[in-house]
């Protein structure tokens, strides 16, 4: 397995609990993939540096993970999908 950190961006209109829950859809697809969260660092409601989608405040979010290689392509397919996800960005550690 290796290492990866997701950071994620999540829509402000979800309040505190909803984006919370999103981080816990997040670890849960991480899981669903055969990979192991590691660790977790909600960062709650930033300004951002310039407007995405209409929105001037979102929820950041880092996960930690470990999950095989193969496995990837198809989680960031996933994630894709999620509508109240702004922007995520993973990289390998």
């Amino acid at each position: 397995m290796r290492k990866y950190e997701i950071m994620t961006i999540a829509k402000s209109k979800l309040g505190e609990d909803g984006s919370r829950n999103l981080s816990n859809s997040v670890k849960d697809l991480v899981s669903s993939f055969k990979g192991t969260v590691l660790d977790n660092n909600f960062m709650g409601k930033r300004k951002l540096a310039y407007p995405l989608k209409r929105e001037s405040e979102a929820f950041y979010d880092v996960i930690n993970f470990e999950l095989e290689p193969a496995e990837l392509s198809g989680f960031k397919t996933k994630l894709n999908l999620v509508d109240d996800l702004l922007r995520y960005l993973i990289t390998a550690k």
